[in-house]
């Protein structure tokens, strides 16, 4: 069976390669990713048959204001670093790791990201406080969506 860093290998691949798009099957494993940027240029039938994009390494991500909401100057987002379903807090019953106005500093943890299973916690990469949530708590969200943006500090 072929461990999350062996998927996330084969994802970088096309992430760092030319491909537009790949497919990998490893007993009852299959793998289809295809490179967002051949997303768009696709039509939409062969669109609906291809339910993962190939997203980068997970880590949190600033984002031009062209990849999700207009930001406001001095603004910066994180982006989905890969396909799943948001989190806000670490259990059900849980706080949320951030609200609204919090003040994180790098490395501090802002969402959990779940994939196939796994929980993926996602890190601030700078400091920065919370100016507001542009996805929903439980939802299901796609590489390289905004999901909170920052004031910076």
């Amino acid at each position: 069976m072929l461990s999350y860093d062996d998927v996330r290998k084969i994802l970088m691949l096309i992430e760092d390669s030319t491909l537009a798009e790949i497919h990998v099957e490893f007993g009852d494993f299959k793998l289809d990713a295809r490179r967002l940027d051949a997303v768009s240029s696709a039509s939409p039938a062969k669109t609906e048959n291809t339910p993962v994009h190939a997203p980068s390494p997970p880590a949190a991500a600033s984002v031009p204001a062209s990849r999700g909401a207009a930001l406001r100057e001095g603004q910066f987002a994180l982006a989905a670093p890969m396909l799943g379903t948001f989190y806000r807090a670490p259990a059900p019953d849980a706080l949320p790791f951030v609200d609204v106005g919090t003040h994180v500093a790098a490395n501090d943890p802002l969402c959990i990201i779940e994939v196939m299973k796994l929980m993926n916690t996602i890190k601030a990469e700078r400091p920065g406080r919370v100016a507001a949530f542009l996805a929903e708590n439980a939802t299901l969200v796609e590489f390289g969506q905004t999901l909170i943006v920052f004031d910076p500090l």
